[in-house]
C-alpha cells in the first residue's frame, strides 16, 4: 500500500536492525509473548478494558481499541514520574510533566498511559512494549497504522508523514496521519466510517531491549495542539540505567 514510502522505510529498517543486534541483557520470560506468536501493533486488545470481538470495529468509540495484540506482557505497576518529571518504563525513560497527565494503564497491554485535554476532547498517549522481538517489522506497523485512516470520501489518505529520527543514541521513526479512523483491520473495517477527524502521531523507538511503540491518538484539533508536546516528549527519551 505504501510503496511511495518504501525508500524511507527501508532506511528505517536498516537503522533499527543495526541497533537491534545489541543486547542490554536477557528480558524476563513474562515480558515476551508466548513462543510461536507474532504480535502486531494494531490488532484488537484481548484482555483488560478492550476485549477482542469478531466485529473488527468493536470498540471503535474508544480511540485505543485495537492497538495491542494477544500475548502481550503482563501489566507492570503504574509508574510515577520522579522528582525531575522523568517516567521510567523499563528500558527507556521520558519526561512526563505538564501538559501530560500520567494515568494508570487500562489494560495489561500498556506500559504507560498519558492524556491531554483539548477543546475538541481528550487525546491519549499509549506506550506499548512486547519484548525484544517487537511486534512485526517497522514497515508492517507503519502501513497498518496508516491503513486505519481514510479520507472523508472513504479513499486512502495520501499525505501521511514518515520520518526517521535520532534522539541521542536511540533510533526512531515518527509517523503522522489524519482522517477518519477505524481501529479494526481489513476491508470490512475500512468500509465503515469510523471516527471522523482524528489524528495519530506515533513513534517506534528502538531500545537495547527491543522496540517501544508510542501512539498519540485523538481528535485532530487536540493532537495538533499538543503535537509539539509530543515531539518534546520524544526528544526527552533516554535509555534507562
Amino acid at each position: 500500500m505504501m510503496k511511495r514510502f518504501s525508500n524511507v522505510l527501508l532506511l528505517v529498517s536498516g537503522l533499527l536492525l543495526a541497533v537491534g543486534c545489541q543486547s542490554k541483557g536477557p528480558v524476563p520470560e513474562s515480558d515476551a509473548p508466548p513462543a510461536g506468536t507474532a504480535p502486531q501493533v494494531g490488532m484488537t486488545e484481548t484482555t483488560g478494558a478492550h476485549p477482542g470481538a469478531a466485529d473488527p470495529l468493536a470498540g471503535v468509540g474508544d480511540p485505543h481499541a485495537g492497538m495491542a495484540p494477544t500475548g502481550a506482557p503482563p501489566s507492570q505497576a503504574a509508574a510515577k514520574p520522579d522528582a525531575s518529571g522523568m517516567l521510567d518504563i523499563g528500558a527507556l525513560a521520558f519526561k512526563a510533566s505538564a501538559p501530560w497527565e500520567v494515568q494508570a494503564p487500562k489494560s495489561s497491554m500498556r506500559r504507560a498511559q498519558l492524556a491531554v485535554q483539548g477543546k475538541a476532547g481528550p487525546a491519549e498517549l499509549i506506550v506499548f512494549y512486547f519484548g525484544p522481538q517487537g511486534a512485526g517489522t517497522p514497515e508492517d506497523n507503519i502501513d497498518r497504522w496508516i491503513g486505519q485512516f481514510t479520507q472523508a470520501d472513504g479513499g486512502p489518505v495520501t499525505d501521511p508523514k514518515v520520518e526517521p529520527r535520532k534522539v541521542g543514541d536511540l533510533n526512531l521513526v515518527r509517523v503522522e496521519v489524519a482522517g477518519n479512523y477505524a481501529s479494526g483491520m481489513g476491508q470490512a473495517a475500512q468500509a465503515q466510517p469510523g471516527l471522523p477527524d482524528q489524528r495519530l502521531i506515533a513513534a517506534i523507538v528502538h531500545s537495547k531491549q527491543g522496540p517501544y511503540y508510542f501512539k498519540f491518538l485523538g481528535p485532530n484539533a487536540t493532537v495538533t495542539e499538543y503535537g509539539g508536546a509530543f515531539d518534546a516528549l520524544l526528544d526527552s527519551i533516554v535509555a534507562s540505567p
